[in-house]
């Protein structure tokens, strides 16, 4: 079954990445690029996205006085009562809270037929780029004694902290934690992966800070 799934988005990364390979003739250079073509291909898929999280942010902000205030007043079976009243008022269920999570849900796919291709890619084994001196196998940038530390989880990590912060400035405490919790599980599962896939996932966290960047300042354009 997965593979049904994961099968098609794999074999889409295989076809993109070899024409780019064989166009620039560089490991390094076609993971850059190819991560740029993945996000460009998404573009549309993330507007739409962007469209579905905003209508879940601004129901949230409009219903969050009225919780807030049962919260300081009811507890137990009178709060759930009382805020199932605000959720019927508003035609809202608690299950569209997972609107808001409608981009990370169409990167998963991508994420998925990457890391089955990239991380199965022989000749990627002794091959460098820039301070990378093997794709094929954890970078190590970092050794201290005895001591190998892998560098580039935790710059993915921190791109990753960066663009969920502009993403979710004026979002919930509960968004916020979901984005550093998510964040957080990408480094403890891509810790040991190649470089190469790190690379590939770094570019796409890089892709997507500036691509909030640019949302959040337009959204602050429009309210000025």
């Amino acid at each position: 079954m997965t593979d049904l799934i994961v099968g098609p988005f794999s074999k889409f990364i295989e076809i993109v990445f070899n024409a780019i390979l064989n166009f620039t003739d560089n490991y390094g250079v076609a993971l850059v690029i190819l991560s740029m073509v993945v996000n460009i291909i998404l573009l549309p898929f993330y507007s739409f996205a962007e469209k579905i999280e905003k209508k879940e942010k601004n129901i949230q902000q409009k219903m969050k006085p009225k919780l807030d205030e049962f919260k300081s007043v009811y507890k137990g079976y009178e709060l759930y009562l009382y805020t199932n009243n605000v959720y019927r008022l508003n035609n809202y269920r608690p299950a569209y809270a997972l609107r808001g999570l409608v981009s990370l849900l169409i990167q998963v796919p991508f994420f998925m037929g990457a890391y089955a291709f990239l991380s199965n890619y022989t000749p990627f084994q002794g091959s460098s780029f820039l301070i990378l001196k093997d794709l094929g196998n954890p970078d190590g940038l970092l050794v201290i004694g005895a001591l190998t530390v892998n560098l580039l989880p935790f710059v993915m990590t921190i791109v990753n902290l960066a663009s969920g912060y502009i993403y979710a400035k004026e979002s919930g405490l509960n968004e916020k934690i979901t984005i550093v919790v998510i964040a957080l599980f990408f480094l403890v599962i891509l810790y040991s992966s190649p470089s190469s896939l790190l690379l590939y996932w770094t570019c796409n966290n890089i892709f997507s800070l500036f691509k909030n960047m640019i949302t959040h300042r337009k959204i602050e354009g429009e309210v000025i």
